[in-house]
């Protein structure tokens, strides 16, 4: 990653660059936060991939360099709800930030992809929000959200919806293939990142259905018992979530389940529709989750095989949202519903299924200690936050303290003068724990997250100020943020 931002700096200072500085954007800027407690409410540091950091008093600034030269001028013509996508180009990106008081510096983004119209292969820390859900004001996607840091990949995509041939657009597709590398997490050294997806849309401007799955495994990696099966053969094994080789002695070192699938592997089906009307948008949409299969509490060698994908499951997120091409006082709003309490039922095997944790890769779907999914489920860090007693053995276990959850989230955002906008989070969530310590979430643990965000935008700089509370049966903090934005190009 060094290397790629050392690269991006000698391209930017060369006369030799100059013919592809046709795209060349940088800007930077700083960031205040303060809260009454000695961390922060959900919605400063949630769904910022991982940049603000969780303290009482932080200050951070950042710089963002990103360029793409374009080799073929002439584009394809899009619809008046499509940007025309360029011929054969190359890109590149990197994002720096430094926060903790100025004492921690890393990279946020860094990055580099080749492609052509909406087919690209890139590589590096990039950004990315997997579901077409809304990422602006969205409570999060099942898959990754924005949350956490961006895992370092290389991939080959899809970007966005291309017509399948024969069908005169009335039916696309998009999707993405890619490998990553999560690093090391508790005491699990190297783990990799397996993951997929693939949507399909079927309609056109006015009227539109889509559907897709996004699959993704956490695999390999060294344990202190030994290496979990990290071989091109055992990768197939992980491509489509089979079993271990119980005659293989690979399979027989570290605590590999030999019996079920190899791997912890999360899927997520996505389905949705959009309509568009003069200058208004409407969305419904829906995701639902996919931890574990269909298990037998009565044969243990089958606890959790990849079997009977609940695409009709209860456990989901739903929601609805309008938007408007006018500029107005409210611009989009949007309202989601989520509720993951059942998880099969409280019957081990058959159910438990443990949203985002897992007995072998313990420290589930979280990179650098912060959920890649929805933020809304609590973690071991937020439990600290709260005051759990983090020895008790039934929380202890876990790195997701809280996925048995029933929440209503709110969101809206417009324009309230020629240059000042906003952004208000209205979220309520109410927490069942997981059925493992469901003693320390008896009764119910209500919380209510708010954010209203107020950006002034001047023509080469915008100043933000932001407001947020969290209240109710967990936690009461209240936090103001300040950020000065400046493009420098």
């Amino acid at each position: 990653m060094r290397n790629l931002l050392l690269a991006c700096c000698l391209l930017l200072t060369s006369q030799a660059a100059a013919q592809f500085t046709d795209s060349l954007k940088i800007s930077a800027g700083i960031i205040a936060t303060a809260a009454t407690k000695n961390y922060q409410p959900l919605w400063i540091t949630a769904n910022r991939y991982g940049t603000i950091s969780d303290q009482q008093l932080d200050a951070a600034a950042y710089l963002r360099v990103t360029n793409q030269h374009v080799f073929a001028k002439k584009q394809p013509a899009g619809g008046p709800n499509q940007t025309p996508k360029p011929g054969f180009y190359i890109g590149y990106g990197a994002e720096l930030y430094n926060n903790n008081h100025f004492g921690s510096i890393f990279l946020a983004q860094g990055y580099a992809q080749a492609g052509y119209r909406t087919w690209q292969l890139r590589a590096g820390r990039y950004r990315e929000f997997t579901g077409e859900i809304d990422q602006s004001l969205s409570s999060g996607s099942f898959g990754i959200s924005g949350n956490a840091l961006p895992i370092p990949k290389i991939a080959i995509a899809v970007t966005d919806y291309t017509a399948v041939p024969f069908t005169h657009g009335w039916v696309q597709f998009k999707g993405q293939f890619a490998h990553g590398w999560l690093g090391d997490a508790n005491d699990i050294q190297g783990v990799y990142l397996h993951q997929k997806s693939f949507y399909l849309r079927v309609g056109k401007e006015r009227l539109s259905f889509y559907g897709g799955l996004t699959h993704f495994a956490q695999w390999g990696g060294t344990f202190p018992s030994g290496q979990a099966p990290s071989r091109f053969t055992d990768y197939l094994r992980i491509l489509v979530g089979a079993s271990g080789n119980d005659a293989d002695p690979v399979y027989h070192q570290g605590p590999v389940d030999i019996a079920n699938a190899v791997g912890n592997h999360l899927i997520i089906p996505d389905f949705g529709v959009t309509f568009r009307k003069n200058s208004s948008t409407f969305r419904l949409y829906t995701q639902t989750i996919f931890d574990k299969g269909v298990g037998d509490s009565a044969n243990t060698n089958k606890r959790d095989e990849l079997a009977g994908l609940k695409i009709l499951w209860r456990d989901r997120l739903v929601g609805l949202s309008w938007e408007t091409s006018n500029r107005s006082l409210l611009q989009k709003v949007l309202i989601e519903g989520i509720y993951t309490k059942y998880q099969g039922g409280p019957i081990i095997y058959n159910g438990r299924d443990n949203y985002y944790n897992n007995g072998t890769y313990t420290m589930g779907w979280q990179y650098q200690n912060r959920i890649i999914g929805t933020p809304l489920f609590i973690n071991r860090a937020a439990a600290e936050n709260y005051g759990f007693d983090m020895a008790a053995n039934a929380i202890s276990g876990w790195s997701i303290v809280s996925n048995r959850v029933i929440g209503l989230h709110l969101g809206a955002k417009g324009s309230l003068s020629g240059r000042l906008t906003y952004r208000l989070l209205a979220t309520h969530v109410r927490h069942y724990g997981n059925y493992y310590d469901d003693a320390y979430f008896t009764p119910a643990k209500d919380q209510t997250h708010l954010l209203l965000e107020l950006p002034y935008h001047f023509p080469h700089f915008s100043v933000t100020v932001a407001a947020a509370s969290d209240f109710g049966d967990l936690s009461n903090n209240t936090a103001g943020m300040l950020r000065w934005d400046w493009i420098l190009r």
